[in-house]
């Protein structure tokens, strides 16, 4: 007799990340013509020749000898505020992030309205994830800045990394009443809400962000995801929809709509956009997953266990690929094989596997 099956749903979280990026544009001051500085009386030719020298390089990716001609620029010229910031953005490139952000802080000392180099410190923080430190800095960016939305914005971004959803909302909120039109952070609050199960809130999010920024893929996976959480099948398959109709290879959003339509009973249909979804992806093993699902209420078990096999090919922890392999060995009569794979779906964390290893079927094997 089936049991029940696990099944994946991904609710993907706004992915512009720029603080994962390293972005040469960034550069504070720019190569100058020193000829021209010099024939003003502004500037010391070799200081900035050094400076110059220093910019080339950081903008060709050379961040040690970035590091070095800021270093002699500074040793010439201690409150050059641009080679503070620029040798700190070397610094980021080498993953230095210590001596990067004491240059940054020295950026601040020398000038307290930089709020740039706090932000650039919250970057180092987060691609290290020393989390802390990296919220303190976008808090000080937004000290420093207070007009500028990407600061609580990209705050939110880490409230919500650290499933801190109220202060992540919060954050979201302060971002859209600097910027009304804020696509991301409307998106990424609905996403903060629909964690707190609140769903309509989560999709008048959504819905304002999709409003803002009509191709927003990922708003409309999201809209998805909280109508399928409502169980309102029709308008989720809609946005799901939606989502691959601006971004042709939007594996994710097949995988949720196959989903879906797995749930609302259309199995055919689900197993074609799990499919799809691996066609774009053939590393996907949640959709491998979901397929043997479908297979399982199609009766097809020994389809059912190579999907898993797959999946668990491609995720070998994949804790709930073991337990719909045990549900489709059980029915193949295979026991042992469907405690074994329960035993292993436990192990990993399934409260599910628990009552199956626990069955008078499984403990006589013991």
């Amino acid at each position: 007799m089936l049991r029940s099956l696990l099944t994946g749903i991904t609710v993907l979280f706004c992915c512009a990340y720029s603080f994962t990026q390293t972005d040469s544009t960034a550069l504070q001051g720019s190569s100058i013509d020193t000829e021209i500085m010099d024939s003003l009386g502004l500037v010391n030719p070799e200081v900035q020749k050094k400076y110059n020298l220093g910019v080339n390089a950081l903008n060709s990716n050379d961040y040690m000898l970035a590091i070095q001609n800021f270093t002699e620029v500074l040793l010439m010229d201690e409150l050059y505020t641009d080679a503070y910031f620029n040798r700190g953005m070397a610094f980021k490139g080498l993953n230095k992030i210590d001596e990067g952000v004491k240059d940054f802080d020295k950026v601040i000392e020398l000038d307290s309205t930089n709020d740039e180099a706090a932000y650039m410190k919250a970057q180092m923080f987060m691609e290290t994830e020393r989390f802390d430190e990296g919220l303190e800095a976008y808090l000080q960016a937004e000290l420093l800045n207070p007009k500028e939305e990407k600061y609580p914005y990209y705050r939110g971004v880490t409230l919500f990394q650290l499933e801190r959803y109220e202060e992540a909302i919060e954050a979201f909120t302060k971002a859209i009443k600097i910027k009304a039109n804020y696509a991301y952070a409307y998106n990424d609050r609905g996403s903060a809400k629909l964690e707190m199960d609140n769903l309509e809130g989560a999709i008048q999010d959504y819905k304002t962000a999709v409003k803002h920024d009509p191709k927003l893929s990922f708003a409309y996976n999201n809209l998805g995801s909280a109508y399928r959480k409502k169980q309102d099948y029709l308008n989720a398959d809609k946005y799901y929809s939606e989502a691959v109709k601006y971004k042709k290879d939007y594996f994710i959003a097949y995988n949720n709509r196959g989903s879906a339509r797995m749930e609302n009973g259309k199995h055919d249909l689900a197993l074609n956009d799990f499919k799809m979804a691996l066609e774009l992806n053939p590393d996907y093993a949640l959709a491998y997953n979901n397929q043997a699902s479908v297979y399982i209420l199609q009766e097809k078990y020994e389809e059912a266990v190579t999907a898993c096999n797959k999946a668990l090919q491609l995720y070998p922890e994949f804790m709930e690929a073991f337990f719909n392999r045990g549900i489709a060995k059980e029915m193949l009569k295979d026991v042992e094989g469907a405690c074994a794979d329960w035993q292993d779906a436990f192990l990993l964390g399934s409260e599910n596997a628990e009552q199956y290893v626990n069955s008078p079927a499984c403990t006589s094997l013991k």
